[in-house]
């Protein structure tokens, strides 16, 4: 059964679902930073990495644009959760099928280990991420043929909801141009998406 806390921004509810879903207190977490490769500055992967470590979990490298297929599939296999950092989520798409990565990510996270998706590593999962290219820039993922995407959950989800990082008028308008096309899930930063199962919660995150 999926185990999913999808995350706008902050990470304060990430202890209460690792103590819950996590095979030990200090979980050894696949930190996945792809979504932020293309960009020079990436102050926010790096305060992601550093909240976790400081919540008392260790954190993993998980570079799955250099690392071997046969070699990502085995490194999930010897961890208690996988983290997936924020970024382009066109990107991070184009990347995770080109890799073969979906497919080896979605096997695990069927069979049990639980996922954190952090903006961009939240907006995956959903059944599509055409609403989000009002967010980010799907030029910036030069190979993506198609915006389905993993399809765990039906919704697709709206990071930064509040306005803080892309500004009101842009949530708005993606509001205004999809709500009759897709089921949006809008998340305010200090928010997340609990999924278990067939059971989904909104609990804070601050």
């Amino acid at each position: 059964m999926a185990e999913l806390l999808l995350l706008s921004r902050w990470l304060g509810a990430v202890p209460a679902f690792l103590a819950a879903h996590a095979a030990v207190p200090s979980a050894r977490i696949g930190f996945v930073p792809t979504a932020s490769s293309i960009y020079a500055d990436r102050a926010w992967v790096d305060l992601d990495r550093s909240t976790l470590r400081e919540q008392g979990f260790t954190t993993v490298e998980l570079d799955i644009e250099t690392m071997p297929t046969t070699e990502l599939a085995g490194a999930l296999d010897d961890l208690d959760a996988v983290f997936v950092s924020g970024g382009n989520v066109f990107h991070l798409l184009a990347a995770l099928r080109r890799t073969g990565f979906a497919e080896i990510l979605t096997e695990h996270v069927d069979a049990g280990l639980p996922y954190l998706g952090a903006s961009a590593g939240a907006c995956v999962v959903g059944p599509d991420i055409e609403p989000l290219a009002m967010l980010d820039d799907p030029a910036e993922a030069t190979d993506l043929t198609s915006t389905t995407g993993l399809g765990w959950i039906d919704e697709v989800v709206v990071p930064h909801a509040d306005g803080i990082v892309s500004g009101p008028a842009l949530v708005d308008a993606v509001r205004t141009r999809f709500a009759d096309r897709f089921a949006l899930r809008f998340l305010d930063d200090d928010q997340a998406l609990l999924v278990s199962g067939v059971s989904v919660s909104v609990v804070a995150s601050s």
